[in-house]
């Protein structure tokens, strides 16, 4: 009996020390998922249904001082000035964004993602143009092995 005593200790010894060398490797993998879902919301402004699949339907996002709670609107309003910008402009936008000096912090499964992000737009036969830098701060909720955006907060980068 004290044989199958100490084995099952040891065994649990064991387990727990596989489990505090492993979470940091853990939580490395979700930041990285964290920062691959940053880059892919700055590179899907050009398929705005594609972004929409990096959301949750209750996402909240504040911009420009306006607060929006229901995603699936939002989302519909995104694509409507979207093709109303291209009609005036007689063809398509492109946009691109620069995303610097990301930050990600975990915290079981929600992860908070901050950064700087600037937009350039080029519109059809136009010169391009360069919007102000924001600063972004992503919520996301993991569900399941997936993040999913669930709170967008966007203000004006502010001069010092």
């Amino acid at each position: 009996m004290l044989h199958l005593e100490r084995s099952s200790r040891l065994s649990t010894l064991i387990i727990v020390l596989a489990g505090l060398i492993f979470t940091p490797n853990i939580f490395a993998d979700d930041a990285d998922d964290v920062m691959a879902i940053v880059y892919q919301y700055g590179d899907s402004e050009n398929d705005l249904p594609a972004q929409a699949k990096l959301m949750r339907s209750d996402r909240v996002y504040i911009s420009q001082g306006l607060r929006q709670t229901d995603q699936a609107k939002n989302m519909a309003n995104q694509i409507a000035v979207s093709k109303a910008r291209d009609a005036l402009n007689g063809g398509e936008t492109k946009i691109t964004t620069t995303i610097e000096g990301a930050v990600v912090s975990i915290h079981g499964d929600v992860a908070v993602a901050s950064f700087v992000r600037w937009f350039t737009f080029f519109p059809h036969n136009q010169a391009p143009n360069t919007a102000a830098p924001a600063w972004v701060t992503l919520v996301l909720i993991k569900e399941g092995s997936s993040w999913l955006i669930k709170h967008t907060h966007q203000s004006p980068v502010g001069s010092n």
